[in-house]
Order: structure tokens, then sequence, then C-alpha cells
């Protein structure tokens, strides 16, 4: 995961275990007085929103699993400070992030609604830092980057390859 608010590679040793990949189909269901059914009219589709969950599981000594927590922190914090160079601003808005894997997807483009840590009970070191934490992801694509284009081709070539797979795989 590429953090393209920040301009940080965002990685560890350790993968993400189930990733969900969701993405809403709206439907509206009109009422009609004296009628048996409520007609269906499509109405749009939600946004896509990938969730996963990332251990890190780190034992050294002094610091534990700190340094890779900061790097995640950087998802959800808009900081006054950076060591790269680039400030957050008041205004600025959430971080995004570059992502492809494990969803069979080309690298997307995506907003960064959630990045939660759990730490666990009895993982930390003798300074008090923690040792074992799960920092819980979640992605909203923005369908309005121009890199979505490229997945709207994708999808269109695999879809071919996937009927073919289908009819004599």
């Amino acid at each position: 995961m590429y953090d393209l608010t920040n301009n940080q590679l965002i990685t560890t040793k350790w993968l993400p275990g189930d990733i969900s990949d969701t993405k809403g189909l709206v439907f509206v269901e009109t009422p009609i007085p004296g009628l048996n059914y409520q007609p269906v009219m499509p109405g749009g589709g939600g946004n896509r929103k990938i969730s996963f969950t990332i251990p890190l599981i780190y034992k050294t000594p002094l610091v534990g699993n700190v340094p890779t927590l900061k790097l995640m922190d950087t998802l959800r914090n808009r900081s006054s400070i950076s060591i790269l160079g680039k400030r957050g601003f008041q205004f600025d808005s959430n971080p995004k992030v570059l992502y492809y894997w494990g969803v069979g997807s080309a690298p997307l483009v995506y907003w960064v609604a959630k990045a939660d840590a759990s730490h666990k009970q009895g993982w930390v070191n003798a300074f008090g830092q923690p040792q074992y934490s799960e920092i819980d992801i979640e992605l909203i694509l923005d369908e309005q980057d121009p890199l979505y284009k490229a997945e709207e081709l994708y999808r269109a070539v695999m879809g071919l390859a996937g009927m073919a797979q289908g009819v004599f795989g």
C-alpha cells in the first residue's frame, strides 16, 4: 500500500488475513397504493469498499511495534510536522492510498476510511510498548481517479477470459 498523501510506502512482513471486498447495489422499491407489490427501480451502485486486518508482531526489546504503528497512524492523523517535508493542513482531505494486493484488481486509488489499532493484552515489552497489535483498515474506492478507467478495461478483458475459463476450463 502506498500512501499518496504522505508519500510513504506502508508495508510489513505480515500479510492481511481475509479481505472483504463489498459494493452495494442500490434498488428503490416504490409503494403504489392498491398495487399488490412495489415496483423495483435500479438506483445505481454503492461504493466499493475493501477491508482487512493486518497483524503487527514485532518483539523488539526497546520499541516493540511502535515504528510500524506510527507509520499506520499517518493514515488517520493529519500532522503539521513531516520528516519528508510535506505538512498537513486543517482543510486537507483524508489520505488516499494506492492498493491492489489480494483483491483481483488493477492498482487503484482508495480513500482511507478507517485505520484502527487494537493491542493484544500480554504482548507488551519491559518498556510498556506493544509488541502485537492488529490494524483494521477500510478503504473506499475513488472511482473518479484516472486509474479507475484501467480497472474498467481490466474488468472487461478478464470478464471475457472468465467466460472462456467457465466454458473450456
